[in-house]
């Protein structure tokens, strides 16, 4: 508000000042007694005097031009051009962990969460993120930390990596590049430490949730956790197991789940009695384009749970218009001293 008072007021001297030149000019010229001169007809010919006559009018024309963009560029200003975000400042104190099952199934849906992370980064002022993935075992591919360029291009290429349909590729039905199966190949090393083993959430699940650290501070902490729930193995933990340690550590739970291909009704039942229990909350859908509707619903949900009221911060943006009624001002001087 101070700063918008400081360019209106300067805008209003600058103003005055041109009016009180413009107001000078003419007065001097009106005072002035017309001089009368005969047989000036044949200055109609002479080409120096045409020109004179033309420049005159182009320049009034200019004039003319520059005041009426000078106006426009001065109601802008006046109208106070302003852009206006949500900001939730309590959110800065809050640590994510992207919790994502890369079995075969999940790739559509890991891709999408990766890369509406990514989008949301620049959004970011202080709030931490992990990324852990699973399969039969489980890999940190980068800590809880606020560094967002590292933030935004590990995600960036991890929805990319694990874009890759691992299902036809074996089948034949779909055909990558040897870059593209070593690239994914790459961000998955390390999920397939067991044999004839996959998809072990609740060891997943646990896993995730030793990724806190700094106990001792007052943060929000919250696991987003993408899975079909079809275990493929014998896992240590048991779900509700799983999901009790995570919530011993005050770690709030969002679950979402796509559906499942081979496993009945009991997998989601399972995975919503667990989430549940711990006071957590479910999304399912079996639409990837869902994904970033849902990552909104739970931040609203987070919101509501820390009580951050988001509150409508508006910025406004006074330079542009300033620069183009100052400019006009000075055309608008500059073009009646030489019109003279």
């Amino acid at each position: 508000m101070g700063m918008t008072l400081w360019w209106v007021t300067l805008l209003l001297l600058v103003a005055g000042l041109a009016v009180w030149a413009i107001a000078f000019w003419n007065r001097r010229a009106m005072h002035r007694d017309p001089v009368l001169v005969a047989n000036t007809e044949f200055l109609d010919a002479v080409p120096s005097f045409v020109r004179s006559q033309r420049l005159a009018r182009v320049l009034r024309i200019a004039q003319v031009a520059i005041a009426v963009c000078g106006v426009l560029a001065a109601s802008l200003l006046s109208g106070r051009i302003a852009s206006e975000r949500i900001q939730t400042p309590d959110f800065a104190s809050r640590d994510i962990v992207l919790c994502l099952d890369v079995s075969g199934s999940m790739y559509e849906y890991d891709t999408e969460i990766l890369q509406t992370f990514a989008g949301m980064v620049k959004d970011f002022h202080g709030e931490r993120v992990a990324l852990s993935i699973f399969n039969s075992t489980s890999r940190t591919v980068f800590p809880l930390t606020n560094d967002y360029d590292l933030i935004e291009r590990e995600l960036a290429e991890g929805a990319e990596s694990i874009d890759f349909d691992e299902f036809g590729y074996r089948l034949g039905t779909r055909d990558y590049t040897p870059q593209k199966v070593a690239q994914y190949a790459e961000f998955v090393e390390g999920t397939r430490g067991l044999d004839d083993q996959a998809s072990i959430i609740p060891d997943g699940l646990a896993a995730c949730g030793q990724l806190f650290d700094q106990a001792e501070t007052d943060r929000s902490r919250s696991i987003i956790l993408a899975t079909d729930n079809e275990v493929n193995g014998e896992p240590i933990y048991t779900l509700e197991q799983a999901a009790d340690s995570v919530a011993q550590r005050d770690i709030d739970l969002y679950v979402f789940y796509p559906g499942a291909y081979d496993c009945g009704p009991e997998c989601v039942a399972e995975l919503q009695s667990a989430t549940q229990s711990v006071g957590g909350t479910i999304y399912q859908s079996s639409d990837p384009d869902a994904v970033p509707s849902i990552i909104q619903q739970i931040q609203k949900s987070q919101a509501a749970k820390m009580g951050a009221n988001p509150a409508v911060v508006r910025t406004d943006h006074p330079l542009v218009p300033f620069v183009l009624t100052f400019l006009a001002l000075v055309g608008v001087v500059l073009l009646g001293w030489r019109g003279r």
